[in-house]
């Protein structure tokens, strides 16, 4: 009888004992923004250059698609149009799709503005780097081009061990010659930032501190240098709309609606006496046997 008593209470200390199990992942947000995506896939097929790898584009759209869950529907169809346009991946490197508030914003990398550059035909290739505080180099702009700089990185020691970045630089080889080396350093950056950067300016006032530049300076500092050398660069009509693009996409209040999206400000709705927009709600994903419908418009 005690050894009864005594597997009972066994077993009931293991069950208790039993970790929690983790939530099951809802597969239906995956589900509905994978229909969303795929009603609309033609949009941005179709604006593709015919390079960029169609179904890797659209991969890569899907992977970002939790964290604009809270977007509007327009703005990210906008903001994944322009992708297309400029046959940028979305993925963080040549182009970010960034959420502010409840709107989806395009922003092109300094990896997109070498894509670009690299697209034309006169230019062989565009290079960019970090330099470090023990890396070798030397800048003389009095020499001639290519002996007026040179940069060699300390490969055997760490990113660590090889201190603090001091430059960032850039430079292009057109027509089998070197163009001028860009130098920026952090100073330099900074200058930049509050001087042109609206966004930076209007997250400094509304103390969100979420602006690009807060989260994420070397990469627009790294931009900020990129963008400089396309003064020295032959300029196609597509590099042009893509710096375009990328300012209206930092003025939050003069962004045109194929970067933005179709917003009506807060303000305006006030003063009309409409209702402030609701948060969106992706489509429901079809369930097995039923008929599913169109996707909605953007």
């Amino acid at each position: 009888m005690s050894d009864l008593k005594d597997r009972v209470k066994r077993a009931t200390a293991t069950d208790e004992q039993q970790p929690e199990q983790a939530p099951v992942t809802d597969l239906a947000v995956n589900d509905s923004a994978l229909q969303w995506l795929q009603s609309r896939a033609t949009y941005f097929t179709d604006a593709l250059p015919r390079h960029v790898d169609r179904a890797h584009f659209m991969s890569v759209a899907l992977s970002i698609m939790p964290n604009l869950e809270k977007c509007t529907h327009a703005s990210v169809h906008q903001a994944f149009l322009a992708c297309a346009r400029f046959g940028l991946e979305p993925d963080g490197k040549q182009a970010a799709i960034i959420p502010y508030g409840d709107t989806a914003t395009f922003q092109p990398m300094y990896e997109g503005y070498i894509e670009l550059m690299y697209r034309h035909p006169r230019v062989d290739s565009v290079h960019f780097g970090w330099i470090r505080e023990k890396d070798q180099w030397d800048y003389t702009p009095t020499e001639p081009s290519p002996r007026d700089f040179f940069h060699k990185p300390r490969v055997d020691l760490s990113e660590q061990e090889r201190g603090k970045v001091i430059l960032a630089y850039a430079f292009a080889w057109i027509d089998g010659r070197r163009s001028q080396v860009i130098l920026l350093n952090q100073s330099q950056a900074e200058a930049i930032r509050n001087k042109y950067s609206n966004a930076y300016k209007k997250a400094e006032r509304n103390g969100k501190q979420d602006s690009a530049w807060h989260t994420d300076f070397d990469a627009m500092w790294a931009k900020s240098c990129v963008r400089r050398l396309v003064k020295v660069v032959p300029t196609s009509t597509e590099l042009a709309e893509l710096i375009r693009a990328d300012d209206d996409a930092d003025d939050s209040q003069a962004a045109p609606p194929v970067i933005r999206g179709t917003v009506i400000a807060r303000n305006d709705q006030e003063d009309k006496g409409e209702q402030q927009t609701q948060a969106p709600s992706w489509p429901k994903p079809a369930q097995p046997g039923s008929t599913s419908e169109g996707g909605e418009q953007a």
